[in-house]
């Protein structure tokens, strides 16, 4: 990241066919210097004597093979920042491959939006080489530069001052001191705690104002710990949500107190005193002062041993957690980019289509029996008009609520419906013949979001229509939606 980007960036096509072809003419139109090679060995000689931004090399490359030369880039000087797009067939591994320079690309590839990875590569470089020079308040967007790029360049250059983070209505803060974290915020957790939650935003715009920042020091590893610690426990994370105890869930102490046995941590010892005054799993997520995954993995291990067990709750509270699981939740909150936190607060939008009130009037009244739901005390306007807006709101946990919207779904309505396609979690047509055909492809092919079809009662097994106090029917409903999120079968 150190090296200087050239006025006129210089590529290097390496491949025996002409795979790179179409991209020769439109890098030069775009003002790059182009060079093309059809070997690996002569491609290793033009590099150390160009010293190329970018390599595209074919997996195919004949003589010198893709992760040989890649070896021997990584060990020169004059080479060893040069990013390298692998091309090849879907699948294939490449020895070689540095995840903070490098692309793999599939083959057979789409020319513009190679084209488009390239030109955010240069942009990425060029942004990175202004904040190293800057002296005064700077801005930018994460979709540019991420944040851990961000990071190395205030590291390697030894900056101090204040990162700011927005995503959507979520704000965050890095302090820096000498380029190095001294301490992170976001919402009520702070240092290394927060720190990691902040990595998981690959969206969102951020604002640096360099100047000694007033914070406590809470961070005493170094940029690239933090980093790789960080990223670690986010994915691990990620896979392991499924086995974690749910959010929702309370937890309660399995053995006396005094029969705890001897040698737990410190920490675990605390979780544990901590269950009489909080006992849901997503209060003491965020109260603790260790990471997200440290604590979740704590809690599972608890449970495994039968130190912990879950309290034996009301119907009400049971109900609570049966919609969605955690990990159906969480993966809502990442598709819609939110959700730092396992208890940061969220809603999101189930559109219901209808024809007329009696429709949508019929729907209510089945979720009368269900304790999660809250109607609207008047959701009419006027009589024989749908009308547009909120109608009932439904509790999935408490850090997670549907809010039900009526959305007209006549023709002439149409512009209406891209607005308010803003957190959506899917869309129920009530109407019971086809009428609504227009609006409910609209969503389904254009906006690519799940649709359910009352009249459509095979696609869900006769749940739908629902039927009144009907859970189960909801819960296989609310998972067909939640099916779109996970990238299970909808």
């Amino acid at each position: 990241m150190n090296k200087e980007i050239r006025t006129t960036p210089m590529i290097l096509l390496a491949s025996a066919s002409s795979l790179f072809a179409p991209l020769a003419g439109p890098l030069r139109q775009r003002g790059c210097r182009v060079e093309e090679c059809v070997d690996g060995a002569k491609t290793l000689e033009v590099a150390l004597r160009d010293a190329p931004d970018l390599l595209l090399v074919d997996t195919s490359l004949p003589v010198l093979g893709p992760d040989r030369l890649a070896a021997l880039l990584r060990t020169n000087r004059r080479t060893e920042e040069a990013a390298i797009f692998f091309v090849g067939t879907e699948g294939e591994d490449v020895n070689g491959f540095r995840a903070s320079t490098d692309r793999f690309v599939t083959r057979p590839f789409n020319v513009e939006q190679l084209l488009g990875e390239i030109r955010i590569l240069f942009t990425a470089r060029r942004r990175s080489s202004e904040l190293a020079e800057a002296r005064t308040e700077v801005e930018g967007d994460l979709q540019q530069i991420s944040l851990p790029d961000l990071l190395q360049v205030f590291a390697m250059n030894q900056k101090d001052g204040v990162l700011a983070l927005a995503h959507h209505n979520r704000k965050g803060y890095v302090y820096l001191s000498s380029g190095q974290p001294i301490n992170a915020r976001v919402g009520q957790a702070n240092g290394v705690k927060a720190f990691f939650r902040l990595l998981q935003w690959e969206q969102g715009v951020f604002r640096f104002t360099p100047g000694q920042p007033q914070t406590e020091n809470r961070i005493t590893h170094t940029t690239d710990q933090l980093l790789l610690e960080g990223m670690r426990q986010n994915d691990e994370m990620r896979a392991q949500m499924s086995s974690f105890p749910a959010v929702t869930a309370l937890l309660e102490l399995a053995v006396p107190a005094d029969r705890l046995p001897e040698g737990l941590r410190p920490a675990t010892l605390e979780l544990l005193r901590s269950l009489g005054e909080r006992p849901q799993v997503g209060d003491i997520v965020e109260a603790s002062p260790q990471s997200d995954y440290e604590v979740l993995q704590v809690l599972r291990s608890l449970l495994e041993k039968g130190l912990v067990r879950e309290q034996a709750q009301s119907a009400a509270t049971t109900n609570l957690t049966a919609f969605l699981s955690l990990a159906e939740i969480v993966a809502i909150k990442e598709f819609l980019g939110e959700g730092s936190s396992l208890a940061e607060s969220l809603s999101a939008k189930l559109i219901l289509l209808a024809t007329n009130d009696d429709e949508v009037s019929a729907f209510l009244q089945a979720l009368q029996g269900i304790d999660e739901f809250e109607p609207e005390s008047d959701f009419f306007h006027g009589a024989g008009s749908l009308t547009l807006g909120d109608v009932g709101r439904l509790e999935i946990t408490s850090a997670f609520h549907l809010r039900l919207f009526v959305l007209p779904a006549e023709a002439l309505a149409a512009p209406l419906w891209r607005p308010f396609c803003h957190r959506l979690f899917g869309v129920l047509s009530l109407a019971g013949n086809d009428n609504l055909q227009e609006a409910e492809r609209y969503f389904s092919q254009t906006m690519h979001m799940p649709v359910a079809r009352s009249r459509d009662r095979n696609a869900l097994g006769g749940v739908l229509p629902l039927r009144r106090n009907d859970r189960s029917g909801l819960r296989r409903l609310l998972q067909f939606f939640a099916a779109h999120f996970t990238g299970g079968d909808s």
